[in-house]
């Protein structure tokens, strides 16, 4: 027994120094790779920043892998620059065979490869790439069609807006990624938000009614305003919300009579959104909450007429009847010296 736990000790030791040697080999292959990628990209820089600045370039000699390299160099220009640089790197990828490469990898088996080719297209910069990639969003992989999202954004198609929040919707995105995605399209998403605001889905509106609160402008008012009336509460404090964001003063009746609204986190909305708006007004709605309403809802209460009134909020926590919720609020006021 001591003779057979002896060998089988050697064994794994010997197994083990193998080991040690094998990742010691990898390690040196990836650093001398590293280096020569680093050594090329040195080379190739000049060249890349000729095919910036329109300069005509003879490509017909180039190495296929130093191609390769010119392409993930250009890949990772496209994300620092805008308009006509952007435009020059999508015209070498569409005319060199890069952009025709990665289309063609959104049809690959594996999935790690199809996510890695639409991230990929974003950089790229062509507009020949949008259709392929809304195509990508309905992918049966979450990795695959978030960088297709991704590159939806980067590229600024107007026409992905639509499909990337009922991919939302339909839980296909995170919030996260369509957010980024819709934000990096930028003002030219709003025509198709706005049309979204009276979606059928109640989650396509709520999210087209959010999206509208961050990019719109005091033109958005009345169409958002209108949401605060939604079937689905979600789009109401979501609208609520919005209006904050949007400092919309005319909506403070609107939002005063939401401090009215039978769910909970949509009252505590409507409070967040009349101390965004400053409307004074609303102070006397607000410290009847405050004092009466379920915790979320009251707290936010309090919270919005201290900024709005903090006297009115000071005498009405010195109530007897005032709630926790007034005095904590007033306690914050004197801890702030106001």
């Amino acid at each position: 027994m001591t003779a057979a736990l002896t060998w089988v000790s050697i064994g794994l030791a010997a197994a083990g120094s193998l080991s040690i040697c094998a990742l010691a080999l990898r390690r040196m292959v990836v650093v001398r790779a590293e280096r020569r990628i680093a050594a090329a990209e040195l080379g190739l820089t000049t060249l890349a920043l000729a095919l910036l600045e329109g300069e005509t370039v003879d490509l017909r000699n180039l190495d296929p892998g130093d191609g390769r390299i010119l392409a993930a160099l250009l890949a990772r220009y496209s994300q620092r620059l805008r308009s006509l640089e952007t435009a020059r790197i999508a015209e070498f990828f569409e005319h060199h065979g890069g952009l025709n490469h990665a289309v063609g990898r959104l049809g690959s088996r594996r999935s790690w490869r199809r996510a890695t080719a639409a991230f990929t297209l974003g950089d790229m910069g062509s507009p020949r790439a949008i259709r392929p990639l809304l195509e990508t969003l309905d992918d049966r992989q979450p990795s695959v069609r978030a960088a297709a999202a991704r590159s939806l954004g980067r590229l600024g198609a107007v026409e992905a807006v639509e499909p990337i929040v009922y991919a939302l919707a339909e839980g296909r995105l995170p919030l996260s990624v369509a957010g980024q995605a819709l934000l990096a399209i930028g003002l030219d998403a709003l025509p198709t938000l706005r049309a979204l605001e009276e979606a059928p889905d109640p989650n396509a509106r709520a999210f087209a009614v959010q999206l509208v609160g961050f990019l719109g402008d005091a033109t958005d008012d009345i169409l958002v305003a209108r949401r605060l009336r939604d079937s689905s509460a979600e789009v109401r404090a979501k609208a609520a919300r919005a209006l904050g964001r949007l400092g919309a003063e005319d909506a403070a009746d609107a939002l005063t009579a939401a401090l009215a609204d039978r769910i909970v986190f949509v009252r505590a909305s409507a409070a967040h959104a009349l101390a965004a708006v400053g409307d004074p007004d609303a102070v006397p709605s607000l410290l009847r909450v405050a004092r009466a309403d379920r915790f979320d809802a009251a707290r936010a209460a309090a919270q919005a007429a201290a900024r709005l009134d903090p006297a009115a909020v000071r005498t009405a926590a010195a109530d007897d009847e005032a709630g926790p919720h007034l005095r904590e609020a007033a306690d914050l006021l004197a801890l702030e010296g106001r």
